[in-house]
C-alpha cells in the first residue's frame, strides 16, 4: 500500500510535467519569410508557473492534514491526534512523508530572508538534537561537550576550502562527516568504562580543548578573529530561488535524511541494543549485547551528524570562529533534548523548534525579557523535572 501510493504521487506528477512541457516549458518562435518553426527551451518560464502554484497547493495539503487530525468521533469533543500519532502515520505512510515534505519546502519560494534565517537556524539545530539524542535519549550516555563535534565539522569544511581550490560545500558533507565519526570513535575509547558525570566532564573536556587548539592556531584557522568561507564554496542558487532559499531547501533534505536514518536504526537491532545498554548495561552485556561495540557506534554516529549540522551551519553564516564550541551551545542542545523527551525523535524536532524559535520572537519583540533566556531555561528544566520528566513527547516507560 505505502509503495502504491508512493507510484502513484510520482505518476501524477511526472504526467502533469510531460501534459504542460509543450505550453509552459517551451517558447514557440515561428520566422514567417523561412516557414521555419522553432523550439526554445524556457526552464525559468516554467518554474516559475509551478511556483505560482505551490500556496494553493500547500494550501490544500494543510487543509488535508488539519482533516485528518480530528478522529471521526472527536468533532463534538474538540479532541486532537497527538503529535506521536501524527509521526507514527507520516512514518507509516510515503504518501504523507512526501505530502509534509512537499509542504514545508513551499515555505523557500513564500516566506522572507528573515523567517527563512530562523527556520535555516531551527533546521540545523533540530539536526543537532537529534544526533545527541542517539548517545543520550538512546543509548544513555551524557555528552555535555556536543558542540565541540558541531564545531569540528564546520572548521573542517572551512579549513578545506581555504587549501583546495574548487572545495564547494558538498565535496565537505563526506569529509566532515567521516572526520567527525572517526572523532568520535577516539572519544568515546576512554569514556567506555565512564557513566554519569565523568562521563560528561570527558566529552566537556574535549569541546573545551578543540575551542583552544582552534584559538592557538590563528594560521590555520584564524584564531580568535575567525575564518570566512569563499563565495565560491557556498550553496549556489538552484530551481529559480535566492541563495538563502536554497540554503533552506538544502538544511530541509538533510533534516528528513537525518530523520529517516535515525528512525530506520531507532527500531533495528541497533536501535534495540541501545536501548538495553541504556536501561541496564550489565543485563545488556549477559544477554549478548556487545556493549563496548554500541556505545563506539552510537558516540560515531552522533558525532557525524553533528559534523553535518557543523558543514550547514557554516555554509549558512559564511563564516566560523571558536565561539561556536561554548558550552552554553552543548547546553542548549541538551536542553532541547530534555524538553522534548529523551529517546523520542518527534520530541527532538519539537524541543528544539521551541527551545530555538520562542528565544527568537522574545529577541523581537521583547528585548528585555531575552536577556534572561538562560534563567528561563533553568526554570523550565526545573518544572520539566517535576511535572514531566519523560519530556512533552517521551513516553513514561523511558524515563
Amino acid at each position: 500500500m505505502k509503495n502504491r501510493a508512493f507510484f502513484s504521487t510520482l505518476l501524477l506528477v511526472l504526467l502533469v510535467i510531460v501534459m504542460t512541457y509543450p505550453f509552459i516549458w517551451l517558447k514557440l518562435s515561428y520566422e514567417p519569410l523561412s516557414g521555419v518553426l522553432k523550439a526554445f527551451p524556457q526552464w525559468d518560464r516554467g518554474l516559475s508557473f509551478f511556483r505560482g502554484l505551490f500556496p494553493l497547493l500547500a494550501g490544500g495539503v494543510v487543509v488535508y492534514f488539519l482533516i485528518y487530525f480530528f478522529k471521526r468521533n472527536s468533532f463534538t469533543q474538540r479532541k486532537l491526534v497527538s503529535i506521536n500519532h501524527f509521526y507514527r502515520m507520516i512514518r507509516k505512510n510515503n504518501f504523507y512523508a512526501i505530502s509534509l515534505f512537499f509542504c514545508l519546502a513551499t515555505v523557500s519560494w513564500i516566506a522572507g530572508p528573515k523567517v527563512l534565517n530562523v527556520f535555516i537556524m531551527v533546521g540545523i539545530y533540530m539536526i543537532l538534537a537529534l544526533g545527541l539524542n542517539v548517545t543520550i535519549g538512546m543509548t544513555g550516555l551524557l555528552v555535555l561537550g556536543y558542540a565541540g563535534f558541531f564545531s569540528l565539522g564546520g572548521y573542517v569544511f572551512a579549513i578545506l576550502q581555504q587549501f583546495i581550490p574548487g572545495f564547494t560545500w558538498w565535496m565537505a558533507i563526506p569529509v566532515a562527516c567521516g572526520i567527525g565519526a572517526m572523532v568520535g570513535w577516539l572519544v568515546g575509547l576512554p569514556c567506555l568504562r565512564l557513566r554519569g558525570d565523568y562521563l560528561a566532564i570527558v566529552t566537556l573536556g574535549f569541546a573545551e580543548s578543540f575551542r583552544e587548539l582552534v584559538r592557538n592556531l590563528p594560521s590555520i584557522t584564524g584564531g580568535d578573529i575567525g575564518i570566512s568561507i569563499h563565495s565560491s564554496s557556498k550553496v549556489g542558487k538552484m530551481l529559480g530561488l535566492g541563495v538563502i532559499s536554497s540554503v533552506y531547501l538544502w538544511v530541509l533534505i538533510a533534516l528528513f535524511f537525518t530523520v529517516m536514518v535515525l528512525h530506520r536504526l531507532y527500531y533495528s537491532p541497533f536501535g534495540r541494543a541501545w536501548t538495553a545498554i541504556r536501561e541496564n548495561e550489565i543485563a545488556a552485556e549477559a544477554t549478548g549485547v556487545p556493549v563496548v561495540k554500541m556505545k563506539l557506534i552510537a558516540f560515531s554516529l552522533s558525532a557525524a551528524f553533528a559534523a553535518l549540522a557543523g558543514v550547514l551551519y557554516t555554509v549558512h553564516t559564511g563564516f566560523l570562529n571558536p565561539e561556536s564550541s561554548a558550552f552554553e551551545i552543548s547546553v542548549l542542545i541538551l536542553a532541547m533534548v530534555i524538553l522534548g523527551g529523551l529517546g523520542s525523535i518527534p520530541g527532538a524536532l519539537l524541543g528544539s523548534f521551541l527551545l530555538y524559535y520562542i528565544p527568537t520572537v522574545l529577541r523581537d519583540y521583547i528585548p528585555a525579557i531575552a536577556e534572561y533566556r538562560l534563567l528561563l531555561f533553568g526554570m523550565i528544566m526545573v518544572v520539566m523535572m517535576l511535572v514531566r520528566p519523560q519530556g512533552l513527547l517521551g513516553s513514561k516507560d523511558r524515563v
